[in-house]
C-alpha cells in the first residue's frame, strides 16, 4: 500500500495503529521497497580499517521494526530492529559471507561506509536468513535493513475469506487520516507473478505445441501402420494360415515402430537435456535434471506409440486370412 508523499509517510505510526485494529489484519509494517520490488539503493561498504578503495556493494532498505514478522523472514542470530535504533542494522547471511564474518561473531560487528571523507559506522544487531527479494534469476545479494520511521510503503499480512470487504474497511480507515491521498494498493503475490510472466507464457506455449505435436504424431503413426498393414496383408494371411497367433502378428507390425521410437529417444534425450540446461542457466537457484525424467518421458512416448499402433495392428491381425489371400 503506497504512502505516496512525505506528509503521508510521516503519519505512518497513526496509519499502522489504525490498521492493526481491523479484523483480519495480522501484521502491519513499513518499508521503502516491498517484496519483489527492485531495490535501487546501494552503497559501498568495508570493515573498520579496510581499504576504502576495496568496497563491497550492499543494497539497503528502510523498514519498520516488525518487518521480518510481516514478510515471514527468520532471524539466524541477534534481534530485530527497535524504534530507537539509528546506526543499528540487520543484515542477511550473504552480507556476512561477503565480508567473511562468522555467524557466531556477527552480532556487535561493525561495517562502515566512507563517502567524500565522511565515515558512517553501522552495528550489526541481527542476521536474517537469505531470502529472495528479487527474481530467482538474480542471486541473493548482500542487504542491510535499517530502522525507517517514514517508509514509502505499508505492507499488510492478512487472513480473511473476503478481501473485498477488508479492502473497503482499509480504504475507509485510510480516508479518515488521508482524505486527499488516493488509496493505492498491490497484492504482493500478483507482483511476484509478474517477475515470471515470461516463464508462465513459455510454459503455456510449450503445453499447446507439445499437445499438437503428440496429436500430429499419433495421426501420422496411425496412417503409417495402416499403410504397413496393407502392404503386409498377404504376408499376414500366410502366417495366420501357417498357425501364427494374433500376438505374433501384432509383434510383427509393432516392432519396427518401437525401434523407431528408441532411435528418436536416443536423439531427443541429449538434445532436450542440452536445451533445458541452457535455459536453467538463467536461474542461480535451479533444479538438477535427473536421469529418471527422461526415462519417464521415453516410457510415455513408448506407451503412446503402442496405443496408437496396436489398434490398427490388432485389426489387421484378426482379419480373415482368406480375404487377405484372395486374388483381386
Amino acid at each position: 500500500m503506497r504512502l505516496g508523499t512525505q506528509n503521508v509517510s510521516e503519519k505512518f505510526s497513526t496509519i499502522q495503529s489504525n490498521f492493526r485494529t481491523i479484523k483480519g489484519i495480522k501484521q502491519v509494517a513499513g518499508t521503502n521497497y516491498y517484496p519483489s520490488e527492485k531495490i535501487l539503493g546501494d552503497m559501498g561498504m568495508t570493515l573498520p580499517g579496510g581499504n576504502p578503495a576495496d568496497q563491497t556493494l550492499v543494497i539497503y532498505n528502510g523498514v519498520s521494526p516488525n518487518y521480518l514478522e510481516t514478510v515471514g523472514t527468520s532471524l539466524l542470530a541477534g534481534r530485530t530492529l527497535r524504534d530507537n535504533d539509528e546506526n543499528q542494522i540487520l543484515v542477511n547471511k550473504a552480507t556476512l559471507d561477503a565480508f567473511e564474518i562468522p555467524l557466531n561473531k556477527a552480532i556487535g560487528s561493525k561495517i562502515i561506509q566512507t563517502y567524500e571523507g565522511e565515515v558512517d559506522e553501522f552495528e550489526i544487531v541481527g542476521v536474517t536468513a537469505d531470502y529472495n527479494f528479487a527474481s530467482l534469476k538474480e542471486e541473493v545479494k548482500p542487504i542491510l535493513l535499517y530502522n525507517e520511521n517514514t517508509p514509502g510503503w505499508i505492507i499488510l499480512k492478512a487472513e480473511t475469506q473476503n478481501y473485498e470487504a477488508l479492502l473497503n474497511t482499509l480504504e475507509s480507515s485510510w480516508k479518515t487520516i488521508n482524505p486527499n491521498t488516493p488509496f493505492v494498493f498491490n497484492f504482493v503475490d500478483k507482483e511476484v507473478e509478474k517477475l515470471y510472466a515470461e516463464e508462465k507464457r513459455l510454459g503455456k506455449i510449450s503445453v499447446v505445441f507439445t499437445s499438437l505435436a503428440i496429436l500430429i504424431s499419433c495421426l501420422g503413426l496411425f496412417g503409417l501402420v495402416s499403410f504397413v498393414a496393407e502392404q503386409k496383408k498377404k504376408e499376414i494371411g500366410i502366417r495366420k494360415v501357417l498357425g501364427a497367433s494374433v500376438q505374433n502378428m501384432v509383434r510383427l507390425l509393432t516392432k519396427d515402430f518401437i525401434r523407431l521410437v528408441g532411435i528418436a529417444f536416443i536423439i531427443a534425450a541429449p538434445l532436450a537435456y542440452f536445451i533445458m540446461q541452457n535455459w536453467l542457466q538463467d536461474f542461480p537457484y535451479r533444479i538438477n535434471i535427473e536421469w529418471w525424467v527422461f526415462l519417464i518421458a521415453g516410457g510415455a512416448a513408448l506407451i503412446i506409440t503402442l496405443l496408437t499402433v496396436s489398434f490398427q495392428a490388432i485389426k489387421a491381425a484378426i482379419a480373415n486370412p482368406v480375404k487377405s489371400l484372395r486374388t483381386e
